[in-house]
């Protein structure tokens, strides 16, 4: 743990250093204020996402909650600046993040919810505080996606989470078995955002969805993005004439959206044909709602689409060194447990993204099976489970 943290200190940057007396400062407020909850028997649940969003499971848990119980202690944090604020200002109980009351309600909250590892005012100080020990509140995982790969950061040793939430069964029998937790805090309840799923497989025949996901090797060093095979194989991809010709002459809208982390080389890419969209303002969910089929590489994005039981594609043309430089492969093979064909050539994709549209999006018996058995829970009560459980731990 000492090495660990001598070795945290090189990521150290001034407002780190700055918020190490701020939580001095807010601590001693709240062990006050947490004196007086108790007086009035007030206990509170503090969700959040990324700071700057509400659109993940924390959101649609937290929405699930002031609908229906609008008089708990629940309350959601979000940099008011945020162009998601203004879809949540109005349910109330909104705090800004990184202000007073964050710190504040953050050290004094019974559970923090959060879909991201952070989801506090500093993620350097707070993380050593809590996987220390040093710092013992009670937090939940509701997780960003689907965990399907063995990511050493959310172990327990290295997160300390009272709740992780698992959002399918394989899933939470690997998050069980291998990341160190006790059996009673890993649950498989479902994750809150796919309650605003469409499970009965509505869909627009006339537009798909190209979503990849990021690669840490690329975004986070200084090489040059357009030499990169990602940039080339989907540069290539969106101006394959035949897919072009396809879109064009069937009126059919494809929309190309980047993982946040790839987001700033969007304008590397050539884009010629105005059937191929790029719009970062539209929600996500309803993006995979209105899509007929997804094309993506190893995001876990796909198991909310394949949730609704619609087809996807695998384009995956750099596997040994998204292994070896991205991360390791889990429980989860593409190959055995997918839900769609894994391609490795442009033109197969192509082909395949034809054949689907001819068959009006049609869902083999193969792949429905598999999304059964992957999601042995397939219902609208995620949010409901979830905060049942979170209750629990008050």
């Amino acid at each position: 743990m000492i090495k660990k943290f001598i070795d945290s200190l090189k990521y150290i940057k001034l407002k780190d250093i700055l918020a190490i007396f701020i939580f001095i400062f807010m601590f001693i407020i709240s062990l006050f204020y947490r004196v007086y909850l108790r007086i009035i028997n007030k206990k509170i649940i503090l969700i959040c996402e990324d700071p700057n969003e509400a659109r993940d499971n924390g959101y649609h848990l937290f929405k699930y909650i002031r609908k229906n119980y609008p008089n708990d202690n629940v309350y959601y944090a979000i940099n008011n600046k945020a162009s998601d604020y203004n879809k949540i200002k109005d349910l109330g109980n909104v705090i800004n993040f990184y202000s007073f009351k964050h710190w504040l309600y953050y050290l004094s909250a019974t559970v923090n919810a959060s879909t991201h590892k952070y989801g506090n005012p500093n993620p350097p100080v707070f993380y050593f505080l809590q996987v220390s020990g040093l710092l013992r509140n009670k937090r939940v995982f509701l997780q960003h996606g689907i965990t399907m790969n063995n990511v050493s950061f959310v172990n327990y040793k290295n997160s300390k989470y009272k709740l992780f939430v698992c959002g399918a069964k394989k899933e939470y029998e690997f998050v069980k078995n291998n990341f160190g937790y006790k059996d009673n805090q890993v649950k498989y309840l479902g994750f809150p955002r796919f309650d605003n799923l469409d499970i009965d497989n509505k869909f627009n025949k006339k537009q798909i969805l190209l979503m990849p996901t990021w690669r840490t090797y690329i975004s986070r060093t200084n090489i040059d993005f357009t030499q990169t095979e990602y940039f080339k194989k989907y540069n290539s991809l969106i101006n394959n004439k035949q897919l072009i010709n396809f879109l064009e002459e069937n009126d059919i809208k494809l929309y190309f959206y980047l993982h946040r982390n790839m987001q700033k080389y969007v304008d590397k890419f050539d884009i010629k044909s105005k059937n191929i969209i790029v719009d970062y303002n539209i929600d996500i969910q309803d993006l995979f709602k209105e899509s007929a089929l997804m094309i993506t590489d190893y995001s876990s994005v796909s198991f909310d689409f394949v949730y609704m039981k619609k087809p996807l594609i695998y384009y995956q043309f750099d596997k040994n060194e998204f292994r070896k430089k991205h991360v390791q492969e889990g429980y989860f093979s593409y190959e055995r447990d997918g839900f769609g064909n894994v391609l490795e050539d442009e033109e197969d994709v192509v082909s395949n993204i034809i054949v689907n549209y001819k068959n009006d999006y049609k869902l083999s018996k193969r792949y429905e099976k598999r999304i059964e058995e992957f999601f042995e829970i397939r219902d609208k009560d995620n949010s409901k489970r979830v905060y049942n459980a979170i209750k629990e731990l008050l």
